[in-house]
């Protein structure tokens, strides 16, 4: 079994990075942005993990780690790092985006790509959804402080996280989401 990790929305969150390195050290790291750290900050983890932009990002320009069967196709034409990659592992394709720019329908985005899977942040929230075979994955928000769950009542609090997907090849097995508020 072979996992991916995937954590989003730090900002400003400095121990998740080495945190998630020691613990996963041979597992892809896919990070969906929003860190806001300073460029120096960023790039002394640009080789341990996949890094898109979010909307509270700078360009970051990153030379991504490379990982035994991770192939990346990035969706920019220059040196930055981008707002959108969509890869290959273990037999399935993934998007991976910070989700600000996602208004439609996922699955449609998902079929539209011939993707099976769509990583992405933004919202804070943690959500797992599956529909005709492919996902629609947010690991939530990895700082204790940014995270929300909207209620008809308001805002609640909910605990931060990251995500672990499982998979064996061409198939994700589970998807835990794991709770970050103390490292």
């Amino acid at each position: 079994m072979k996992q991916l990790i995937v954590f989003s929305d730090a900002h400003g969150r400095r121990d998740i990075f080495p945190y998630l390195e020691e613990m996963y050290p041979d597992s892809p790291k896919i990070y969906l942005g929003d860190c806001q750290m300073t460029r120096s900050e960023v790039e002394k983890y640009g080789d341990q993990f996949v890094f898109v932009l979010g909307n509270c990002d700078y360009n970051y320009h990153l030379k991504p780690k490379t990982y035994d069967g991770l192939h990346i196709e990035y969706r920019s034409s220059n040196d930055l790092t981008p707002e959108e990659i969509v890869f290959q592992y273990q037999g399935l394709t993934f998007i991976a985006c910070h989700g600000h720019h996602l208004y439609e329908d996922e699955f449609l985005y998902l079929r539209a790509w011939k993707a099976d899977c769509l990583l992405q942040g933004h919202t804070h929230v943690f959500k797992v959804k599956q529909k005709e075979g492919r996902y629609s994955i947010n690991p939530g928000s990895c700082n204790p402080y940014k995270v929300r769950e909207m209620e008809i009542e308001g805002w609640k609090r909910k605990p931060s996280s990251y995500c672990v997907i499982q998979m064996e090849y061409g198939k994700i097995l589970d998807v835990l989401r794991i709770s970050c508020d103390e490292l």
